[in-house]
């Protein structure tokens, strides 16, 4: 891999971003609602405060319980590590569907270490994700399958060739499958209408229930993970829509630009979600099967409607 060093700053430099987009988040919908809200660094301070404490360990947990916020944190920076922000390397990538792969995987050791504590609310909010994902994941999936019938490739650095806006302009049907993926996105992710981030009341957390049990170190490496998420949605949808530019010559100035262009529009898309979730109420756990069955027809619409386009009688 010639330009390994790229992929490794721009890991480094999403690890870094990522909790500033959550406070970021929490700012603008605080200000929105005419509150002063805390600074957009808080974030940055309440990892560094538990990263200096020792996490605790349920007298029921094994070491199960200790090993899955290092996994799901290694899941959602390795999705950072593939997804170009300010350049598009020259060589293949990491596939869509292993992106589909690794949000399951961290899912997966969430619920296996909130059955390991033994606590009660733990199980039920890794229940209630399963439940979420299981409606998410074939949206995803026929989603991304929209998106190989158009490009021709799930791969995504590559799917930056004959991306952009004129590529969308010529073939606007794939917005339908870019706005299904980001929809189905706020529920990989726990943002609402499907969850609550900000709650505080068991009954009804869903990503924050399973984390009930932990402390120190461990609470900060799931919390950082989460900001790692939502930042990945946030890149992965600004990347479908207006991919960066490849990589024919890694010049500082063309770096610094593509970084400038990245910040943007992840920018624009910080004050988009907020705007959204102050316009927007948590829905009951049986009201979210609609909103994500549409999501797959309308991709299952996009899908019909590219083999048509592409398909010629005699082919």
């Amino acid at each position: 891999m010639s330009h390994w060093w790229l992929a490794v700053g721009q890991a480094v430099l999403y690890a870094g971003l990522a909790p500033l987009s959550v406070g970021a988040v929490r700012w603008l919908e605080a200000r929105s609602q005419g509150r002063r809200g805390a600074s957009p660094l808080q974030p940055y301070r309440d990892l560094w405060k538990l990263l200096q404490i020792r996490p605790g360990l349920p007298r029921s947990a094994s070491g199960v319980f200790l090993l899955a916020p290092p996994v799901v944190f290694t899941c959602f920076l390795l999705l950072g590590y593939a997804l170009p922000m300010a350049a598009v390397p020259p060589e293949p990538g990491m596939d869509l569907l292993l992106v589909v792969g690794l949000l399951g995987l961290a899912k997966f050791a969430g619920t296996l270490a909130a059955f390991d504590a033994g606590a009660p609310f733990g199980p039920m909010s890794s229940g209630r994700q399963w439940f979420v994902h299981v409606l998410a994941e074939p949206a995803m999936l026929v989603a991304i399958y929209a998106l190989a019938i158009s490009r021709a490739t799930t791969n995504l650095p590559l799917l930056a060739d004959g991306g952009g806006v004129a590529a969308l302009v010529a073939e606007p049907t794939i917005l339908f499958a870019i706005g299904a993926i980001g929809f189905v996105l706020l529920a990989e992710i726990g943002r609402l209408p499907f969850d609550d981030p900000g709650t505080h009341l068991e009954l009804t957390m869903i990503e924050e229930g399973t984390k009930l049990e932990y402390s120190g170190r461990a609470l900060a490496l799931l919390q950082w993970a989460d900001a790692m998420k939502l930042l990945f949605g946030l890149s992965l949808v600004a990347y479908l829509i207006l991919p960066p530019a490849a990589v024919d010559q890694t010049s500082p100035p063309a770096l610094l630009a593509g970084l400038a262009a990245y910040l943007a529009k992840v920018g624009v898309l910080v004050v988009a979600l907020a705007g959204w979730e102050m316009s927007r109420g948590k829905l009951r756990l049986r009201a979210i099967v609609a909103p994500l069955l549409g999501a797959t027809g309308v991709v299952l619409f996009t899908v019909v409607t590219l083999v048509v386009e592409y398909v010629r009688p005699g082919t």
